[in-house]
């Protein structure tokens, strides 16, 4: 018999590979919406500082646009399921994936 804790270790294995795969197949289609979108080198990097753990008010220091600035895009995204909002004011992208030629950028 399996031990419960290798079969959890297997599932989580799968698991990883599933996202991966699916992350692979939807990054054209991802990138695509968000580049309609983010469509400024400071949208572009909103995006990449939606971690969850910077404030709007960082996100707006750290791009240079008012804290209203950021909070429209935030709406905006949030309005297209982008991202997430688990406490307020720190947003999250709800897929994790930034584009790399916008690191480059950023």
């Amino acid at each position: 018999m399996i031990p419960n804790s290798e079969i959890s270790e297997r599932i989580y294995e799968e698991l990883v590979k599933i996202r991966a795969l699916l992350e692979r197949l939807a990054r054209k289609e991802l990138k695509e919406d968000l580049e309609k979108i983010a469509n400024t080198p400071q949208r572009k990097k909103i995006w990449i500082l939606c971690d969850g753990m910077t404030s709007t008010k960082e996100i707006a220091t750290k791009v240079g646009l008012s804290q209203r600035a950021v909070q429209f895009f935030i709406n905006e995204l949030k309005e297209r399921d982008l991202i997430i909002m688990k406490r307020r004011g720190f947003p999250k992208r709800k897929y994790d994936y930034i584009p790399s030629d916008w690191i480059k950028g950023s």
